[in-house]
C-alpha cells in the first residue's frame, strides 16, 4: 500500500515541561522533537531526546515518544509527553570549576518525573514548495 505524504508534511515541535521535585530541586525538560511526517488526524508521534537545564549543578538525561497527534480546532495538532529524567551514579553529572566532575556516591542517583506538551508543528516548508 502506498501512502500519499503530500498532506503530512514533515515537521517538529518545541516541547516544554517542568519536573517533579526531588530531593530539594526541579529540572526543565525542553527541546525539540525529531521530525516526521504526519498531520493532525493520523496519530503519529515523535521521538525526542535531550539534558535537562543545569540546575543544582547537574543535569539529568531523558528521552521518549510522544503521544499521539491531537487535533486542534484551527487544523493545528499537539502531542502530549510524560516520562521520567535520572541521573545515574557513574555519569560525569555534576559540573564544577567549569569542568566535569564524576559521582560515586549512590546516593546522588535520584530521578524526576514530568508532564506537558509540545507547542503547534514547526518547519513545515512553504505552500506549494
Amino acid at each position: 500500500m502506498s501512502v500519499d505524504w503530500s498532506n503530512k508534511p514533515h515537521h517538529a515541535h518545541y516541547f516544554y515541561a517542568l519536573s517533579s521535585e526531588d530531593v530539594d530541586h526541579r529540572h526543565v525538560v525542553e527541546g525539540f522533537t525529531f521530525n516526521v511526517n504526519g498531520s493532525s488526524d493520523d496519530e503519529h508521534v515523535h521521538h525526542y531526546t535531550g539534558l535537562t537545564r543545569f540546575t543544582n549543578r547537574h543535569y539529568h538525561r531523558f528521552y521518549g515518544i510522544t503521544g499521539p497527534a491531537i487535533p486542534k480546532d484551527d487544523g493545528g495538532h499537539y502531542h502530549e509527553i510524560s516520562g521520567r529524567v535520572y541521573k545515574n551514579y557513574n555519569d560525569p553529572l555534576n559540573i564544577k570549576y567549569g569542568g566535569v566532575v564524576y559521582s560515586t556516591s549512590k546516593k546522588e542517583v535520584h530521578d524526576h518525573k514530568y508532564e506537558g506538551k509540545t507547542g503547534e508543528g514547526i518547519g513545515y516548508f512553504p505552500e506549494g514548495w
